[in-house]
């Protein structure tokens, strides 16, 4: 009887692993509506997005060095997994042919080598969950990595406009849903309508001084119905912590993605 018992432990043991090891991908979230997708944030570093760019797209620019022997921008194809504590998994750089949409080897290893680094270096993502419960998934994207360039002349200029109605793409302090990133996806998850369309599109507009939304534009469009959803999610919003720069508080473009289950 122990011998017995002791053979379906290591089963169910076995089978627990099992489903523990296996790797999700976006094909899964497609198909199984309780799957959510991992998340890359993190505080006064990602909360805000420049145009269309993801957190990690945003992450890699500012962080990347463009090494000696590499082009000003070189396109990449990105492979990850997220682990259930959030941390990275089986890097994968490749180059990425625009014309073929293919990964290619046709890449200088220290391309390769630096867009690694910077992705080692990246904090805890906030990992996918089926159900709940936390799932590794495996990230992928191609992206034209450059590094992030300021103007000389940009700290006078902005000296200049800080008390005008210009509108910043990116500021010191980032604006912010009120209780941050996951308050805004909670907030998003209780006020969006069913929608029998799935999709993801991506909704722009300006976060004013006092904090109200603006001017809510859609920048990556899904379907007329998911885009008008997400025009509307915007307008009712309650107010944001406005951004700042230098201390005071400016108008920020920020654009946000929703994803439609």
């Amino acid at each position: 009887m122990k011998k017995i018992f002791f053979s379906f432990l290591v089963c169910v043991l076995a089978v627990s692993v099992q489903a523990q090891s296996k790797i999700y991908t976006y094909e899964d979230a497609k198909k199984d509506a309780s799957i959510t997708l991992p998340v890359y944030v993190k505080e006064n570093e990602s909360s805000g997005l420049v145009m269309t760019m993801n957190p990690e797209e945003r992450w890699l620019v500012h962080h990347y060095r463009k090494p000696a022997d590499a082009k000003k921008y070189e396109n990449v194809f990105i492979s990850f997994v997220v682990e259930l504590n959030g941390t990275l998994s089986n890097i994968q750089v490749q180059g990425w042919d625009l014309q073929t949409k293919t990964k290619t080897t046709k890449l200088l290893p220290s391309v390769e080598r630096e867009v690694t680094r910077v992705i080692k270096a990246m904090h805890k993502w906030t990992p996918a969950k089926k159900n709940g419960k936390s799932i590794r998934y495996r990230c992928e994207f191609n992206f034209k990595i450059h590094e992030f360039e300021l103007d000389p002349n940009e700290d006078a200029e902005q000296a200049e406009e800080l008390d005008s109605n210009h509108v910043y793409e990116l500021v010191e302090e980032m604006p912010e849903f009120p209780g941050g990133i996951e308050a805004l996806f909670k907030w998003l998850s209780e006020n969006i309508k069913p929608h029998e369309e799935i999709g993801r599109c991506v909704v722009e507009f300006i976060v004013e001084k006092d904090g109200s939304l603006s001017n809510p534009k859609i920048r990556k469009s899904k379907t007329p119905k998911l885009d008008a959803e997400a025009i509307r999610l915007v307008k009712a919003m309650p107010k944001w912590k406005p951004g700042k720069e230098k201390g005071k508080t400016v108008r920020v473009k920020y654009s946000l993605p929703i994803a439609f289950k």
